[in-house]
Parts: structure tokens; sequence; C-alpha cells
């Protein structure tokens, strides 16, 4: 599997390290391109709500309330 590219905001190449534990390596990186993809494809008001966590973010990668 390939690294992550470089990125300014370390909490978007370390989400899934934030958020999940007991994962190797591959699966981290995974899931942080996963995440960043995800944003990438959000518009700018919109919002990524993953289940798995019951946490939604916007599209900066920051979490926002469920409401």
């Amino acid at each position: 599997m390939t690294m992550l590219p470089f990125t300014y905001s370390p909490f978007l190449s370390n989400w899934s390290q934030t958020y999940f534990t007991n994962l190797t390596l591959d699966e981290h990186i995974a899931n942080n391109n996963w995440f960043r993809s995800m944003l990438y494809m959000l518009k700018e008001d919109g919002v990524l709500y993953v289940p798995i966590l019951n946490k939604s973010f916007n599209k900066l990668g920051e979490e926002t309330n469920n409401d």
C-alpha cells in the first residue's frame, strides 16, 4: 500500500489513528485515504457522517454536531 501524500494538516493524515485503535498501518492508511477522498467530494457546506463513530465532519475535517 502506498503512503499518504504530504498534507499540511497532521489531523487529516492521522484521522484513523485518532478515532480507531488496534488497526494495522495499512488499515490506517486506507482509512485516512478514504476520509480525505470523501472530504474532497463534499460541497463547501457538506457534511460527512461516519456511522461507526456516530460523528459528522465538515469539508475541513472538523467534527460537527450530529443535530
